[in-house]
């Protein structure tokens, strides 16, 4: 018998090859969310930085934060830009909206309606970020169960073929194809949840970071904006 790959994909039945098409489909989809979403990760991050570096002297002096606006269009694919640009908005708004009426603008009022304004973009970007995450744990959790699938054939058909006179009738030649599909199945089914839950649980890892970073410096910004119309 031959052990190759090859002689292994001939040697299956349609059961287990129909289970190793379906995991190799799975692979390639997670394969694909992964490097798309590596890039997004990678790009966010790196823009981020680069918009809180630019930020935070703006907050620091606390009356440039108009300075602050359309900011975020030097920064794409940068969240924090995202949540801090709405915030902006809302702040230069309220204040026109109160030098428009004449009144004193209120600090709380408006720290609340930015607050409001971040945590609501906030929400939009972390469900972005986590476009086809959902699908990395899905493959991870079942593709173990679709390699057993074919593990089940496999076995099932080396008892055949241990029972039936005509095949050999018990030599241990003639199940030994059946026990090596049910292992190659099982094998590519532990590959693919493998690789899904590593990078997985990388993306996870990212995406806190990401919410620290949104959540600090949005917090920040509201600080600023407080000490700046109390002060």
């Amino acid at each position: 018998m031959d052990f190759t790959l090859v002689g292994l994909w001939h040697e299956m039945g349609p059961v287990a090859r129909g289970v190793v098409v379906i995991l190799m489909v799975m692979s390639l989809y997670s394969l694909g969310i992964t490097g798309e979403r590596l890039a997004t990760f990678w790009r966010g991050r790196k823009q981020s930085r680069r918009y809180i570096e630019a930020l935070a002297p703006l907050i620091e002096s606390g009356g440039r934060l108009r300075e602050a606006l359309g900011l975020e269009k030097q920064h794409p694919g940068s969240p924090v830009a995202s949540v801090i640009a709405a915030g902006l908005g809302e702040y230069a708004r309220g204040l026109d909206a109160s030098a428009s009426r004449g009144a004193v603008p209120n600090p709380f009022d408006i720290a609340e309606v930015v607050n409001r304004a971040m945590e609501r973009v906030k929400e939009r970007e972390l469900a972005t970020l986590r476009r086809g995450l959902p699908v990395l744990a899905t493959v991870s959790s079942s593709a173990p169960f679709v390699g057993l699938f074919g593990t089940v054939g496999g076995i099932i058909t080396a008892f055949q073929k241990l029972a039936d006179p005509t095949k050999g009738g018990g030599g241990i030649g003639t199940v030994s194809a059946g026990i090596a599909e049910a292992l190659v199945t099982t094998a590519v089914g532990l590959g693919v949840a493998i690789i899904s839950v590593w990078f997985y649980n990388f993306f996870t890892a990212r995406l806190d970071d990401m919410t620290i970073d949104i959540d600090e410096t949005a917090s920040e910004l509201v600080d600023t904006i407080l000490k700046g119309q109390l002060g």
